[in-house]
């Protein structure tokens, strides 16, 4: 009989759409080919909408899903100082939630926990082994978020909040017995005292249905930008609203009929405000079916200043070979070479530049088009990625050789 796994994930990993959301789904799927699983996740947002579409997707052992929709708040922080290792570990705890995860461990082989903000809902006297998904190096991305801080106190709460995400992120991943992450995640952890020999390889990969998809034309898009996105993390929003208020005024100046469709969940009153503003920009929320916005585009965007880890917005816009737009945090782990698989700029002036070269120059778009799809069909391949997973924790499972 197959061995059983409780997948612990900080919200559900349905509608598979944006970030970490695809490799959580992706990785779910695969592990429910191997292994009787139980699903253990905090519902954010409009999560329980998707929870009866997941389950009939997937043949699940059991579900523990319980609404935790703890806002990004001073007061939250604050709370956390007191009661959890980290404002985000704070923001995804339940005790009813915790409940079910330890009676589901009990009865279990294995456990995987998907992002480092759930890792307390493993017991500590835990004795089966415990494997430990990072999306990301996620102290690096709270250091990185200091530099575009935007005043003191924030400053502040940032250098307070990054020591703390250090040293518990060292302290889980130490206690796991297997972590996988990206190469470049493994070097943020190992110089934070994580032993090499303790990482598994990951790539966070994207959507790769857009490799079936047929090329996207030139021609038959308009002047517009695309960006997907979840809304709520901080990187992103901070990327878009940088974009909005420096990049976008110097397209319009030279493409007054430019758009720009931005579609994600979880965006603040800040960001619709910064949208509101911005003559041509759409904020669709959440959609169902992307393909028509990837046809009527001529650059897809992905304007970040920190963050950490691969950025899989990035990777899902390789597959579709809609030419991206990015900086060098977004093409992190992912070895893309600048002006032919990817538009790479820093400052304002250059991003603007590099779209504004793309939304008119057909040859330069084609060609990009082209090098991005053969990139990813040639280095970003989801199945023998998702194979070696489940071989290193059947490993864990029968350590003893073949």
């Amino acid at each position: 009989m197959a061995k059983r796994l409780v997948f612990i994930t900080n919200q559900l990993p349905y509608p598979p759409q944006s970030g970490g959301v695809i490799k959580s789904w992706r990785l779910l799927q695969h592990l429910c080919q191997t292994f009787r699983v139980t699903l253990v996740t905090p519902l954010k947002g409009e999560d329980a909408k998707h929870l009866a579409a997941l389950q009939a997707k997937l043949p699940l052992e059991a579900v523990h899903a319980v609404p935790v929709d703890r806002p990004r708040t001073g007061m939250n922080f604050l709370r956390s100082l007191v009661c959890a290792p980290t404002l985000n570990v704070y923001r995804n705890s339940d005790k009813a939630l915790a409940r079910a995860a330890e009676e589901a461990i009990a009865n279990t082989d294995l456990v995987l926990v998907d992002h480092l903000e759930v890792f307390p809902y493993v017991p500590p006297r835990t004795r089966v082994p415990v494997v430990l998904h990072q999306h990301n190096a996620e102290y690096v991305m709270w250091e990185r978020s200091k530099a575009v801080a935007s005043n003191l106190a924030e400053q502040i709460v940032l250098t307070l909040e990054a020591a703390r995400v250090k040293r518990y992120e060292a302290k889980a991943c130490k206690q796991a017995d297997l972590v996988f992450a990206a190469p470049n995640d493994q070097d943020e952890l190992a110089r934070i005292g994580v032993p090499k020999q303790r990482f598994r390889t990951t790539f966070h990969l994207g959507d790769d249905s857009g490799l079936q998809a047929p090329d996207l034309q030139f021609d038959e898009a308009s002047d517009n930008l695309l960006y997907v996105g979840t809304l709520s993390w901080p990187a992103n929003a901070d990327g878009l609203r940088w974009f909005l208020a420096e990049v976008w005024p110097l397209l319009k100046a030279d493409h007054p009929a430019l758009t720009l469709d931005i579609i994600g969940r979880g965006a603040s009153p800040e960001l619709e405000h910064a949208v509101a503003k911005a003559s041509g920009a759409v904020l669709h929320g959440f959609v169902d079916d992307l393909e028509p916005f990837y046809r009527k585009s001529k650059v897809f965007i992905a304007p970040l200043r920190f963050g950490s880890g691969t950025k899989v917005k990035v990777i899902t816009a390789l597959y579709r070979g809609l030419p991206c737009a990015t900086t060098s945090i977004g093409t992190e782990g992912l070895d893309l070479v600048p002006g032919v698989e990817v538009m790479l700029a820093e400052d304002a002036p250059a991003t603007a530049a590099g779209i504004s070269r793309l939304v008119t120059d057909k040859d330069h778009w084609t060609a990009m088009r082209d090098s991005s799809r053969k990139k990813a069909k040639k280095d970003l391949a989801w199945n023998s990625m998702l194979e070696d997973h489940v071989g290193a924790l059947s490993q864990l499972l029968d350590p003893s050789p073949a």
